[in-house]
């Protein structure tokens, strides 16, 4: 390699480092608007404005809005993974790793309001998701409560409903299943989504602040709730 060639890789580097800071200013400075005004208010020119970019100049980074949230939900799933998977502590029991990551959940969507909203919140009117981009993104970011709940199921620490679930059902998740490449069998499937449903209804009624006045400690209220998921399945034996 020339010496000529050297600096030009590293001038090119330089660049994209650069226009990679550019694009996480440009989405931090997004984040604080969605906080502010939620994410069906976002504007490009706004953001743009705040950070004193030209309107041409915010476009050369991100083309349109719906690119810019498309950007907003990676990240936010990404980080939502990350922390789950922090939480994790792989030389406890299932059942205290199980505990803690669902607890995990809820503390990273209330420090984040603004990220969960754009992630399960309510549809931001005129943008459509490229699902061939954001759902790998969302099973990922659930995957961490997938394992745990797998290695619930191996250990056969994880109790089952006495009936299944209406074939119709069996049949779809079957199918998703292999359409997905998920290692999962039909029981431990359901009983994260039941753990997710719990844990994402919870959560939305705290961040409406609809729990707080009548139990006073949602934090408490969601423990104590996931515990008891986590003793019906079996996880949990009811004096630990």
């Amino acid at each position: 390699m020339t010496v000529g060639s050297m600096t030009e890789d590293k001038k090119q580097q330089r660049r994209e480092r650069q226009h990679a800071a550019v694009r996480d200013e440009i989405k931090a400075m997004a984040r604080t608007h969605m906080a502010r005004d939620g994410a069906a208010a976002l504007s490009l020119r706004a953001v743009a404005i705040d950070l004193g970019l030209s309107s041409a100049a915010i476009y050369y980074y991100f083309p349109n809005r719906d690119v810019l949230i498309t950007a907003l939900i990676i990240d936010a799933f990404r980080a939502l993974s990350a922390s789950l998977r922090a939480a994790d502590q792989p030389e406890q029991d299932i059942a205290e790793r199980l505990y803690a990551v669902m607890l995990s959940y809820r503390s990273w969507a209330i420090a984040h309001p603004a990220e969960y909203a754009l992630l399960f919140g309510t549809p931001i009117p005129g943008y459509h998701a490229p699902t061939e981009v954001t759902a790998p993104e969302a099973r990922a970011a659930l995957l961490p409560l997938g394992e745990l709940f797998n290695i619930a199921f191996i250990q056969q620490r994880l109790r089952f409903a006495v009936r299944p679930p209406p074939a119709s059902i069996t049949a779809h998740v079957a199918g998703w299943l292999v359409e997905t490449d998920q290692q999962l069998a039909l029981p431990v499937l359901l009983a994260m989504l039941r753990a997710w449903a719990l844990a994402h209804g919870l959560v939305g009624l705290e961040l409406d602040h609809q729990t707080q006045p009548i139990i006073g400690d949602p934090a408490a209220l969601f423990a104590y709730e996931i515990r008891e998921l986590l003793i019906q399945y079996g996880v949990i034996q009811p004096e630990e």
